[in-house]
């Protein structure tokens, strides 16, 4: 699928369940993200509580799809196996937004 194609199934799965263009926060694994979705982009945003490693930055991206590129942590050389990656695929994500919509 192209990176505008992911980001389509995005979108229609945020309106399906009733949270189109919205944004809240999840727990997985214990750690905090922000999911958000807005007309240009979907970004899921690790929050950074200040507790162990990386405690001087607030947090970082973590997934990110627009129309022309897709960005997964877990799936980046570098970043896949640093001890504080979220190991979270879209396809996994688009799995917590179905459970979250549900909640809501």
């Amino acid at each position: 699928m192209t990176p505008s194609e992911v980001l389509g199934k995005i979108k229609e799965r945020f309106k399906e369940l009733g949270l189109k263009e919205h944004d809240f926060t999840v727990e997985v694994r214990g750690v905090c993200y922000r999911m958000a979705l807005d007309t240009e982009s979907f970004v899921v945003y690790r929050i950074n509580h200040c507790k162990g490693h990386k405690h001087h930055v607030p947090g970082w991206p973590v997934c990110l799809v627009t129309r022309d590129s897709i960005f997964e942590e877990c799936f980046d050389a570098g970043l896949g196996a640093d001890h504080c990656s979220c190991g979270v695929s879209i396809d996994q994500w688009l799995e917590i937004v179905q459970e979250q919509g549900q909640k809501l």
